[in-house]
């Protein structure tokens, strides 16, 4: 994990989490989005959410979850998921009995849902990849689906999600996820989220490709160059694709 922190680009959340590509427990397809991405970002974009610094009691959530990836980032994992548990158990505590689902904001809405503070979003995501750095990734997947359903409208959880089944080469619950990241991310092709966007499409295309559906995984290769105009990544996918139908396969 530290090596892989160190020299690796731990998403923009502008682009992080790398951890899932180099943990055992998803060994697959390489994901060269996954390994282009700065561990750096991880904190970064945790931390960053408009929505974040709910106090809950006199427990600083936010500053915890800061400290459990910095824990990841130091390859001390089991250390990070006792953290990452803490943020939850005492984050979740003033809804001790309440049936409602909840959603990681600050301000409660009348949609018969509970608030709690986004930065039990960030501890489930968290804790999914220190545990699949600890080769459970049976137990992972819960986890990051458990952020992605708390926070609907974050495209990088969803990416994140989406990477998993990626990994796992279940290319139809990839698209799907990649799908739902595509549909809530800020499509602006200058904005702060452009490379959150690209990363969507570019995951789509992948997906597509793998099933053989090649004119679809142009197309969305092509529009992540919308996004992300230097990516590497788009436009070596985009010669593989070239190649596979060349030789008709």
């Amino acid at each position: 994990m530290s090596a892989r922190i160190a020299s690796a680009a731990l998403m923009a959340l502008a682009g992080p989490f790398i951890l899932l590509a180099a943990s055992p427990a998803l060994a697959g397809t390489p994901s060269a989005d996954r390994a282009a991405l700065a561990p750096t970002a991880l904190v970064a974009m945790a931390l960053e959410s408009p929505t974040r610094r709910l106090p809950v009691a006199e427990f600083d959530a936010g500053a915890s979850v800061k400290q459990g990836f910095n824990l990841l980032r130091r390859g001390k994992q089991e250390q990070a998921v006792k953290l990452f548990d803490k943020v939850i158990t005492q984050g979740q505590s003033h809804l001790a009995g309440d049936a409602r689902p909840r959603l990681c904001r600050v301000a409660g809405e009348a949609d018969g849902s509970a608030s709690v503070d986004p930065a039990i979003c960030d501890a489930h995501f968290g804790k999914g990849y220190a545990l699949i750095d600890l080769g459970r990734g049976d137990l992972a997947e819960a986890e990051l689906a458990r952020a992605a359903e708390m926070a609907p409208t974050n495209a990088h959880f969803a990416n994140e999600y989406a990477e998993l089944f990626k990994s796992r080469r279940d290319w139809q619950k990839s698209y799907e996820g990649f799908s739902r990241a595509w549909a809530v991310v800020d499509r602006s092709t200058s904005g702060p989220d452009a490379s959150v966007a690209a990363r969507a499409l570019r995951g789509m295309g992948f997906s597509k490709a793998a099933m053989g559906a090649f004119d679809e995984a142009e197309a969305l290769y092509t529009q992540s160059l919308q996004y992300d105009p230097q990516s590497q990544i788009a436009r070596v996918e985009l010669g593989n694709i070239a190649r596979k139908r060349a030789i008709g396969s």
